[in-house]
């Protein structure tokens, strides 16, 4: 299969000056930390950004690690509505966010582009659309 690559400029809201502090996982998920700071996200437009600029080991690594977990980290996610998440809750379903994020680029595409796709950074979503969950 031909590799067809999108050159990307880094976006300026995803340097890792700007990320904001995440709470540590549970106790239970403790060995997914590593990840927290590159995939914990809040937003679909930094998922998608980090999707297209953190290289297709990394994304390996991390789909990997949380691949083996995931069943686990939806049951415990389970006990909590939207509305009451604890911090940790909240790390954690971001890095679960970021698994939907770059499953496509592993199943599908072995990049992190969408082959024939379009420029990732030519759309922004709105982030406050009234169907986002509130968190």
């Amino acid at each position: 299969m031909e590799e067809k690559v999108i050159v990307i400029a880094r976006r300026a809201d995803a340097t890792a000056t700007d990320a904001p502090t995440r709470a540590a996982l549970p106790a239970a998920f403790a060995e997914l930390n590593r990840f927290v700071d590159t995939w914990a996200l809040e937003t679909e437009t930094a998922r998608t950004t980090r999707r297209h600029t953190a290289g297709m080991p990394a994304i390996v690594e991390f789909k990997d690690a949380m691949l083996a977990r995931v069943d686990e980290i939806v049951a415990w996610l389970n006990q909590y509505t939207l509305d009451t998440l604890p911090g940790d809750a909240k790390t954690l379903m971001y890095l679960l966010l970021s698994l939907a994020e770059v499953a496509p680029a592993v199943e599908f595409y072995q990049q992190a582009a969408v082959i024939d796709g379009y420029d990732p950074f030519r759309f922004v979503a709105d982030e406050t659309f009234s169907m986002r969950p509130v968190v």
